[in-house]
């Protein structure tokens, strides 16, 4: 009892002071003179709303992505280990990730947010297949139901991500354990079946992030746990499944002052809006920011999986996540990749902007809550 109480005081310690990152040299007013140079740069303050995947294992083997960064146009940066026939794809071993990871930040003007899937088990970019050590799964986190021992093994985790230079996970997954569902319980991604345990390891997780200058994501708003379809395959209706408790484990985070990011699903809920979640400003404006009192961070899952590309088109995808709420795009572009997928983002939203279908107090908003997230750990 003693040592659960030590380690669930250290998690808040960890939660209530801003983080360093290791991988980041600069002091604390060089950061904030760079991130000045975006205020009221609408170029600049909507590049820091997108990241991308980028192609091979040094920035000059993706030439688009690497005058996208020149130009500061791009936010942050999500690495992949495999796609496809593309074995490795960004990561091959430490030494050459740590060179890719520099080049990435020295090529722009702005710190980079550098991101991982790096939840563990079936989802882990970085494992005994590129040089690491392979992590255990949520689910075999949350059946030893120890949060001490769920803290150890995230900060595992964290201290890996950070020699490498990385300063964003996108984990942990705080759906609910369901064994029917094929993109969370059958991969074991969630941590338990129920909300209050979910959310206790999530939050030992999160905070090994923290401690160790690691933004953690809280995953997939509102609750992806009890889908029985695949977001990353087409259309997945959560409506009949999802359950209220799945909002728990985000109501607990926030009351605890998180401060990382959270990553909304495509899922769809008829109650909540006629759009996806990620799509729906019922979803992400009026429940999680004005019902739930999130104000910060929120970033989309994948814009290219199969629940958006086939329903939207580019432009119609980009206007309805940003009028939702989102802060953060997130493509992947490695599902069938396009060299000129970032640009077209890109000039999307400024087209939208200068159509007059989003404003520019909009793109201001999401800069805001960006730009307080990098000072508190870039």
């Amino acid at each position: 009892m003693k040592r659960a109480f030590i380690v669930i005081l250290f998690i808040i310690m960890a939660f209530s002071h801003s983080s360093q990152s290791a991988a980041s040299m600069q002091t604390q007013q060089e950061l904030e003179q760079k991130l000045q140079k975006i205020d009221n740069n609408l170029q600049a303050m909507i590049g820091q709303m997108l990241m991308f995947g980028m192609r091979g294992q040094s920035l000059a083997e993706d030439v688009e992505i690497q005058k996208m960064l020149s130009d500061g146009k791009v936010g942050g940066i999500i690495l992949f280990y495999t796609h496809g026939n593309i074995v490795p794809y960004n990561l091959a071993n430490k030494a050459q990730i740590i060179s890719l990871i520099n080049e990435l930040q020295k090529n722009s003007p702005y710190p980079l947010f550098i991101g991982v899937d790096q939840e563990g088990g079936k989802v882990q970019r970085l494992s005994s297949k590129n040089g690491f050590k392979d992590f255990p799964t949520a689910y075999s986190l949350g059946k030893i139901d120890n949060e001490e021992h769920t803290f150890q093994a995230a900060e595992e985790i964290a201290v890996t991500l950070r020699e490498c230079g990385f300063n964003l996970n996108f984990a942990p997954s705080v759906d609910l354990h369901n064994p029917n569902s094929p993109a969370i319980g059958a991969k074991e991604r969630a941590f338990h079946a129920t909300a209050l345990k979910t959310f206790q390891h999530a939050y030992a997780y999160a905070g090994a992030m923290k401690k160790n200058g690691i933004i953690p994501t809280i995953k997939h708003f509102p609750g992806h746990g009890n889908a029985i379809k695949d977001t990353h395959e087409g259309f997945t209706d959560i409506t009949a499944t999802w359950q209220d408790k799945e909002l728990l484990p985000y109501a607990e985070f926030i009351k605890k002052n998180y401060d990382g990011m959270i990553m909304v699903a495509h899922v769809y809920h008829k109650k909540l809006d006629t759009a996806p979640a990620s799509l729906s400003y019922n979803c992400i404006t009026k429940l999680l920011r004005q019902k739930m009192k999130f104000n910060g961070v929120v970033i989309t899952d994948d814009m290219q999986m199969g629940a958006i590309v086939k329903h939207y088109s580019l432009k119609e995808s980009i206007y309805k996540a940003i009028m939702a709420g989102n802060d953060i795009l997130l493509f992947s572009n490695n599902f069938k990749y396009d060299p000129k997928l970032p640009e077209q983002v890109h000039t999307c939203i400024v087209e939208l902007v200068n159509e007059g279908k989003i404003s520019k107090e909009r793109i201001k908003q999401s800069w805001q809550r960006i730009r307080k997230l990098k000072l508190a750990y870039l």
